[in-house]
Parts: structure tokens; sequence; C-alpha cells
């Protein structure tokens, strides 16, 4: 497993594609939801809710319940998505259909350390295939691998 390369923040673009996306359905650009975007494409990785949350606050102040709400709307719509990492909260990034990356991927999360390393979702296609056969519906990229990084090994 490659060592996890430094989280980026999203480019400048991201946000404005999600805030098209959100406007394309139909959907209202609240305060909140604009917040959270801005604060999503201003966190490196994928971050979790009080990630996001506090860099929402430094945009004006909100409610933690208001700032779960945005996030679970951004996600039912298909703009922002979220993967589980073992015990930890879920982490959220922005959906393909705002990147423009065409397919979702998939995540591998460190046991140790918690960083999160993107994998191109062809690397679990035996898997969603062995799944599908079997009249599943997979669905890979909402939980991470479970692994250990190479910083981490020896720890």
């Amino acid at each position: 497993m490659p060592t996890p390369e430094p989280a980026q923040v999203a480019p400048r673009g991201h946000v404005r594609a999600a805030v098209d996306l959100l406007r394309e359905r139909g959907d209202r650009l609240t305060g909140p939801r604009r917040r959270v975007l801005e604060a999503m494409g201003a966190l490196p990785g994928h971050p979790d809710v009080a990630e996001v949350h506090a860099a929402v606050q430094e945009r004006g102040t909100t409610h933690l319940a208001t700032t779960y709400r945005a996030l679970e709307h951004l996600c039912a719509a298909g703009i922002l998505t979220h993967v589980h990492l073992d015990h930890a909260p879920p982490r959220y990034h922005f959906s393909a259909r705002v990147t423009g990356g065409g397919t979702e991927h998939v995540h591998a999360a460190c046991r140790g350390c918690g960083a999160v390393l993107d994998l191109p979702a062809t690397v679990l296609e035996p898997a969603h295939r062995h799944l599908a056969e079997r009249g599943y519906v997979p669905h890979l990229g909402h939980t991470a691998l479970s692994v250990t990084c190479p910083d981490c090994v020896g720890d």
C-alpha cells in the first residue's frame, strides 16, 4: 500500500460546481449549505463533522444540528458523499459529480493514524462482480478498507 499523499484542499471550482448542481436540482442554497460547501472546499482530505462544523463556524454562527442537516441534504443531493472508517465518525468529500472524476472512488483507512487513501473503484471490481452475481447491490465506497499504512506498520 503506497504512503497516502498529503491531503489537498479542493479546487475552488468544486464549490462552484456544487452550487450549480444544487441549483440545477431546484434546491435552495441556504446560508448553512453555502457555509458547509465553502468549508468543504477549504478543508483538506476527508473531514469529519467536527472539522466541517469548526470551519463552518469561522464563516458564521451555525448550530451543530444545522451543520448535520446541511451535510445530510448535500449527501442526499449527490453533491457530497461520506465514508465510514472503522468506529470513527463518517468523513465527507465532494462526489464525482462535483469533481468531474467520472466514477466514485473507494477508500483505505489506516487503523493506526487514520490517514485515508483514495483508491480507484476498479481495485474492488472483483468483489463488486462477486456480490452482484449473487444478487447483492454493493456499496463499496460507503465504507473504507481497514489497513495499516507503512508509517504505522512498525508501531
